[in-house]
């Protein structure tokens, strides 16, 4: 069929919520106890989690609040990090593996249990997920994982069915994962902030911080004050120099299709370890289903920027493997990717009361939520004890050179 560029520019999390309107900074001459830099699940939840402890607290986001990384995610919420607990055995330490995996494991418990005491209906359903292959060669790399996986008392099996409508050759999968909606969880939430006595700045853009007691942030809007500062946009907007030759970016595609066959959705969570790589989930839509069909991630490059060959080379695929009724919605999301394979959260070097959350690989949903969890341990002084592998202190090691040959 004739791959053509269809579907609204738009992700299927943005077209199901509305959007939201919260004032750009004018003039504020509050002392903050904190100043959020970024309105994305970390940002959001941090802020929320800091006022629950009574401090006063100020997003600033520089466009509108969940729109960027965060709302253009699939918006799995799972431990199974593709392949990832082998190589972090070999490469950190069991210990640094065993960390990994509570952090995400909480980060998804988090999310059920803070829709559930605040009454939040954001799509959450238990999931199972499965990392698979339909080649022979990668059977070796899925049944390490699987043993990885299980040493670490994760829910890992492997297995050689699923429910897609093609055959595999062996998958892993991870029980009782989840997923949900990440604007549907996160809007309620911010209002909720709000309601408190917190603040949500719009549309204001931070641009530098003076270092001082409290520290001066600087918008293109105006500044404000704040006894501590949490990055959580993604890139630092300030000190991220330290994180230069550290990260790569990862450009990532998704659609959101109908399937002329409702039946024909998958229950399960997927993502393929094969090339070109391919994630897979159904979602709840007007009463019925769309399936989320995404991949085509690769390195971002200015100069061979091209996002339409990215769509039109899902739309082939999806149709070839699914019986695809409308193509809806695409969109585009961007990742940082450290070459280590861990996030940096934590205070930057020199800086101990300016933090950064960053470098989630793509899989920031449930590590935000425990992100915003150590992020707000280190603030109370009361640090919490799996986040410690994750400091910026390992920039005092040079990156590996075998650490820059994969890139997944």
């Amino acid at each position: 069929m004739n791959a053509a560029l269809r579907g609204k520019d738009m992700s299927l999390w943005l077209a199901t919520t509305d959007s939201t309107n919260y004032s750009q900074l004018v003039h504020d001459d509050e002392l903050y106890d904190v100043v959020v830099v970024g309105g994305g699940i970390t940002g959001i939840v941090v802020a929320y989690l800091l006022r629950l402890r009574g401090l006063k607290v100020v997003i600033v986001e520089r466009g509108r609040i969940v729109e960027w990384t965060t709302g253009g995610t699939t918006a799995k919420l799972s431990a199974q990090h593709y392949l990832i607990y082998d190589y972090l055995i070999h490469r950190h330490s069991h210990e640094t593996a065993t960390a990994f995996a509570r952090a995400n494991l909480n980060g998804i418990a988090a999310i059920k249990r803070i829709s559930d005491e605040l009454g939040i209906d954001c799509d959450f359903s238990w999931r199972d997920a499965y990392v698979y292959t339909q080649r022979d060669d990668k059977v070796e790399a899925i049944n390490n994982e699987v043993v990885a996986a299980m040493s670490l008392g994760l829910p890992a099996s492997f297995e050689t069915t699923t429910d897609l409508p093609f055959e595999v050759t062996a998958a892993i999968k991870f029980s009782n994962q989840a997923q949900f909606h990440p604007r549907k969880f996160l809007l309620p939430l911010a209002e909720r902030f709000v309601a408190a006595g917190g603040v949500i700045y719009e549309q204001t853009e931070a641009v530098d911080i003076i270092p001082g007691h409290p520290h001066t942030i600087s918008t293109k809007q105006g500044t404000l004050l704040g006894r501590s500062v949490v990055q959580a946009s993604g890139e630092p907007f300030w000190g991220g120099d330290v994180l230069d030759g550290r990260m790569w970016t990862k450009m990532s595609y998704g659609l959101a299709v109908t399937l002329a066959d409702g039946s024909a959705y998958p229950n399960g969570m997927y993502i393929t370890t094969d090339q070109p790589m391919r994630t897979i989930r159904s979602a709840p839509y007007k009463g019925g289903h769309v399936m989320i069909y995404g991949g085509e991630s690769h390195e971002y490059d200015e100069k061979s920027y091209d996002p339409d060959v990215r769509y039109r080379n899902l739309i082939r695929d999806v149709h070839a493997s699914f019986n695809v009724d409308e193509v809806l919605y695409r969109w585009l999301a961007g990742d940082f990717m450290p070459y280590d394979r861990i996030p940096y959260i934590g205070a930057l070097p020199g800086y101990s009361s300016i933090y950064i959350a960053t470098g989630y690989r793509a899989w920031g949903l449930a590590w935000a939520m425990s992100a915003a969890e150590a992020i707000t341990g280190y603030i109370m002084k009361d640090p919490v004890s799996w986040a410690t592998p994750f400091s910026l202190d390992r920039l005092q090691f040079p990156v590996r050179a075998d650490d820059k040959k994969a890139r997944l």
